[in-house]
């Protein structure tokens, strides 16, 4: 009978480790997305640097627009992703997906200023026993802004 007890216990405590690390990973992954999306971000300051630094002389600081295709292309090389389909993902050692990323959305908080918001979806596969039980769905918002010092 005390067997049963100790092996239940281990079951218990292996499932919670598990957990723990599964958690740890997904926040490791959250985290430097969102890292990755303010860098990306603040690069289209630093690119447009010009026509924002002339905008800012005439007491504004307006832009036009967002080129989108820039910002996938900018966000897919920094975290060495891949583009098919409108989702960003990264495969892992078995060809199976680490984690997904719908299409970032980004737009002006404030309209044409530099405040930049980018909405996205991370999606995780959870898996048992090597076979995708669900798809975790994470909505990150990832805000920035330009302001005159």
């Amino acid at each position: 009978m005390t067997y049963i007890k100790t092996a239940v216990i281990v079951l218990i405590t292996a499932a919670l480790l598990s957990l723990v690390f599964l958690y740890a990973s997904l926040m490791s992954i959250i985290s430097s997305t969102k890292s990755n999306t303010e860098r990306v971000l603040d690069s289209f300051v630093i690119e447009n640097a010009t026509f924002i630094f002339d905008s800012i002389k005439n007491g504004h600081d307006f832009t036009p627009a967002i080129d989108e295709n820039y910002y996938i292309y900018k966000f897919s090389s920094e975290l060495s992703l891949d583009f098919s389909d409108g989702v960003l993902y990264s495969r892992d050692e078995q060809g199976g997906y680490n984690f997904r990323m719908t299409n970032p959305q980004t737009y002006f908080t404030v309209s044409n200023t530099l405040n930049l918001t980018t909405t996205y979806d991370l999606l995780f596969p959870i898996r048992f026993a090597g076979k995708q039980v669900m798809e975790l769905r994470v909505p990150i918002q990832v805000k920035t802004s330009y302001n005159l010092k």
